[in-house]
């Protein structure tokens, strides 16, 4: 059964971790402390990067690499290949969803091309599920960096046989396995057995470890930072906004409000005799 992460009922064996994460953030990236990460949370955006993140984004190019910072949209690929010439070299996102099929025409071209990614914080929604299988290298731009699966387009009841079909072969093209990443997505969202009134995981966040068990090489995977541990993984989601799931345990819940302390009264007037 899936765990949840909250500031109560957390999992016993993760609450030393957890109760110093808020702490932990705080030293993140703080190069003045002898000890500036001691949890390994990994640097947290700042609030105008996850304004950015989540707002329509736009292609912009520098040099050889094409750009993204915001959500996919209806019009990014036409905009990609718009603006893909043949000194393209990198793709740089930091995208943390958006429209599936543009992304899947936008992994298409990453792959025919052989263009590398570069993740910037996080690669959510099509940048996960079909950029980072399409590209020919990836790799990320220090610590604080994280992959978000969500369901693809093979487990959308509006998506084309056309569109399905093309997925597929994105996949087989890129050496992903499918069906084993269909399983472990479908594993890491499945509903929780006896419901629950904890809101659902919208996507996937995994580790090294699990990329590797989807049949990603240690050569393909090497150069990421990912959140090493539930922690980290906590205080990323929450960051960001989002509620996904880690190691079989929801993570970026908001945490529960605390009951005011009942007041004490005070203390009744002594009385003296006479």
């Amino acid at each position: 059964m899936r765990r949840f992460l909250t500031s109560h009922g957390f999992p016993a064996r993760a609450a030393l971790a957890l109760s110093a994460a808020a702490a932990a953030a705080s030293l993140a990236g703080c190069s003045s402390s002898p000890h500036p990460d001691p949890y390994k949370i990994g640097a947290l955006p700042t609030a105008d990067t996850v304004t950015k993140g989540h707002a329509p984004g736009h292609w912009t190019k520098s040099g050889d690499t094409l750009q993204l910072v915001g959500t996919v949209t209806p019009g990014s690929a036409a905009e990609f290949t718009a603006a893909l010439g043949p000194g393209t070299k990198t793709v740089r996102a930091t995208v943390t969803g958006g429209d599936l099929a543009d992304g899947l025409t936008i992994a298409r071209a990453i792959h025919d091309h052989k263009l590398g990614l570069i993740i910037t914080g996080a690669c959510a929604g099509p940048c996960a599920d079909y950029w980072f299988p399409a590209a020919a290298s990836r790799s990320t731009t220090g610590s604080g960096t994280w992959l978000g699966y969500v369901p693809d387009l093979s487990q959308s009841p509006q998506a084309t046989p056309q569109q399905q079909a093309a997925e597929a072969k994105l996949y087989a093209d890129s050496g992903l396995d499918g069906a084993k990443f269909h399983t472990a997505l479908a594993a890491q969202l499945r509903e929780v057995p006896g419901g629950s009134a904890a809101p659902g995981a919208k996507m996937w966040m995994p580790d090294q470890t699990d990329l590797k068990a989807m049949g990603y090489p240690d050569q393909a995977v090497k150069n990421l930072w990912l959140p090493p541990n539930l922690a980290s993984a906590n205080a990323q989601a929450r960051a960001w906004g989002q509620v996904v799931a880690y190691r079989n345990t929801l993570v970026g819940l908001p945490p529960v409000p605390q009951a005011p302390a009942p007041a004490v009264p005070p203390p009744p007037p002594s009385s003296s005799k006479k």
